[in-house]
């Protein structure tokens, strides 16, 4: 009877599963390695200095957070809280800055179940000393009346350095540091020792929040080059020894990224989001990741015209007997132009490429480079640019003697005028034509021969503008601490007051582009409202006072 009863019990067990226990279950992910915090420091470019845009507010996604270290008026934040990345980001003085497409990138590129956040300290003008824990007092102590000591009381308890551990250990509550972004140098211009005050800042951040160097690279941005406008770029020779002062460290490129025209240190809009692209595929690649979008992410379209090519620049224009530089520039969906040099190959047929460059012959006998770029897309695109002493479509412009027209940037939408006595100003249109306050906007061009022309500057009621009883040209040398390109006084018999052809501008023609603007004087181009010291060309279109285009 019992072993009847036993069996029975069991044949009634079998019909239920029997839960199978695991000796070694996998433990639930700590969601702090979900949270990849990034700390961010430096002077104004670290700040952000551009206006942001309607489109920089547009979409930005929740899994970029950005934990403010000091109280907002506008938008409403508080001290030690996280909020969605929207600008400004860096303190309610900062504008748009490197942090927000940073942030964008790094979210677009990670799995779709991590968090990135910055954690930012910055202010304009700020020595690096002010984020040295042993030398911060004295500096400030020694320049009390400081923009950037101003900024450090009234936001950071006149502690920038402790401010931002602070707020790096309140991080480290709900995410894992993953690394450090550093943007400075203007305030330290040249100084051999900033490597080694740099070095000295990273690893005391290290020893304050127990972290490990090979866990957390450090990224260090170059300065405005001079060729976009920058008058610091010598810095950028003290930031290159970085990697070697710190095996952890890396230098973002600011190769091709435009200033914003008006100031020697600052970037663009568009400069600012390149360059905030370049800090986060540096860190992806410090990090061992991709340069690339995760394939699940679903991409705002606003920042998806950012971040894809639409046309290439397909000639490169050198002369003959001389080195040139190979260069891969676009413009994408959102209108910007990018330079994409650093992140392209070169190969050619035609051509020996040595250290980035082909040499031309006599004749400046043009051949193929063929550029391969690949974008965030993972879309591979291979160009095949010109280069030569002639692009084909470059024809001269013989025709302007004696023509009177205002110079605008289409792509820029920005004009040139006299803005008072001899600087010469670069701004939109809508501000310039109604502005009665301005010196004038029209130039007449006066040739001297086949190609080359004194621009005279033209005041608001046509007549023609002199300074201090002498005419006033166009003239390449800067008027005020090299900041702004200025009107001569009078031309002497160098055509120009103080450089030899100061005046005189090459104007050529580019079919589907425009006109350039080449000073004989230095032999680099015009661009913006700072001396003709660019190697690149911009292309701007003339227009008559009626509004009707100039073309050959």
């Amino acid at each position: 009877m019992f072993a009847v009863t036993l069996a029975m019990a069991f044949t009634a067990c079998s019909n239920y599963d029997i839960p199978v226990i695991d000796p070694d279950p996998e433990p639930e992910p700590d969601p702090k390695s979900k949270f990849y915090v990034y700390l961010c420091f430096g002077q104004s470019n670290m700040e952000g200095n551009a206006q942001w845009q309607t489109i920089d507010n547009q979409a930005v996604d929740e899994r970029f957070q950005m934990l403010a270290t000091t109280n907002f008026d506008s938008p409403k934040r508080k001290l030690g809280e996280w909020y969605t990345a929207k600008c400004p980001i860096v303190s309610p003085m900062g504008k748009l800055g490197p942090t927000d497409y940073f942030g964008r990138t790094m979210v677009a590129a990670l799995p779709t179940d991590v968090k990135v956040g910055v954690v930012a300290v910055a202010m304009g003008g700020s020595p690096i000393e002010m984020f040295d824990k042993d030398k911060y007092e004295a500096k400030l102590k020694a320049n009390p009346n400081e923009w950037w000591a101003t900024l450090s009381k009234n936001y950071y308890g006149g502690n920038p350095y402790g401010r931002l551990i602070e707020m790096a250990k309140k991080a480290q509550e709900v995410g894992t540091i993953k690394g450090i972004l550093l943007h400075q140098g203007c305030s330290n211009c040249g100084d051999p020792n900033w490597p080694k005050m740099v070095k000295k800042i990273y690893n005391d951040m290290l020893t304050d929040l127990g972290l490990e160097a090979e866990d957390v690279p450090l990224l260090v941005g170059e300065v405005e080059y001079a060729d976009q406008g920058g008058g610091c770029s010598g810095h950028n020779a003290v930031v290159a020894k970085i990697p070697s002062t710190i095996p952890t460290g890396h230098v973002v490129s600011a190769a091709g990224i435009p200033g914003n025209g008006s100031d020697p240190w600052h970037f663009s809009a568009a400069g600012y989001r390149t360059l905030g692209k370049r800090y986060a595929y540096a860190m992806l690649q410090a990090m061992g990741l991709e340069t690339k979008m995760n394939p699940a992410y679903d991409m705002p379209e606003n920042l998806k015209k950012i971040l894809t090519p639409k046309t290439f620049e397909t000639s490169i224009i050198g002369k003959p007997r001389t080195s040139v530089t190979l260069k891969l520039k676009a413009t994408f969906l959102d209108g910007h132009k990018e330079d994409l040099t650093t992140e392209a190959t070169f190969s050619s047929e035609d051509f020996n490429i040595t250290n980035g460059k082909v040499k031309l012959d006599a004749e400046g006998t043009p051949g193929i480079v063929t550029a391969v770029y690949t974008d965030f897309f993972g879309t591979q695109h291979k160009v095949d640019i010109t280069v030569g002493a002639s692009g084909g479509s470059q024809s001269t412009s013989t025709d302007l003697d004696g023509q009177e027209f205002y110079i605008l940037d289409a792509t820029a939408n920005k004009m040139f005028y006299g803005i008072d006595n001899q600087n010469l100003g670069f701004d939109d249109p809508s501000k310039v034509l109604d502005n009665t306050g301005i010196v004038g906007y029209m130039f007449r061009a006066e040739q001297l021969e086949d190609n080359t022309y004194l621009l005279r500057l033209l005041k608001l009621d046509g007549e023609p503008y002199n300074i201090w009883g002498s005419p006033g040209y166009l003239n390449s040398q800067p008027a005020e601490d090299g900041q702004w390109c200025s009107f001569i006084l009078g031309l002497n018999n160098q055509n120009g007051q103080d450089m030899e052809n100061g005046a005189v501008w090459e104007i050529l023609y580019e079919t589907g582009k425009g006109f350039t603007l080449r000073n004989i004087g230095t032999g680099l181009y015009l661009q913006d409202a700072l001396p003709a010291k660019y190697e690149d060309p911009v292309y701007f279109t003339f227009y008559t006072e009626d509004g009707k285009e100039i073309k050959p």
